[in-house]
């Protein structure tokens, strides 16, 4: 799971600050900014802000194998409660 939190319009995020730079993880897997006047940011820069490090922690869990396919998901899910023909 990849965490994302933002911080808006304050001044001190204690645990969310700490999370982000949390040490010990096989992947870092949060991330954490802030906004301090939301009305001035444009949404192109919040997705931006938003989208800034999900893409590395994806590449990196992949390579760690951590994700599980999707595939595999389908395949067991089959095994479990059949085929959608046979329901």
């Amino acid at each position: 799971i990849f965490w994302q939190f933002v911080g808006i319009g304050g001044r001190n995020y204690g645990v969310l600050e700490k999370l982000d730079i949390m040490e010990g993880r096989v992947v870092d897997n949060c991330n954490f900014f802030k906004i301090d006047n939301i009305e001035s940011t444009s949404e192109s820069m919040l997705y931006d802000f938003l989208l800034q490090e999900f893409p590395i922690w994806l590449t990196e869990a992949k390579n760690k194998n951590m994700l599980v396919d999707n595939t595999i998901l389908t395949n067991l899910k089959e095994k479990i409660y059949g085929t959608e023909e046979s329901n």
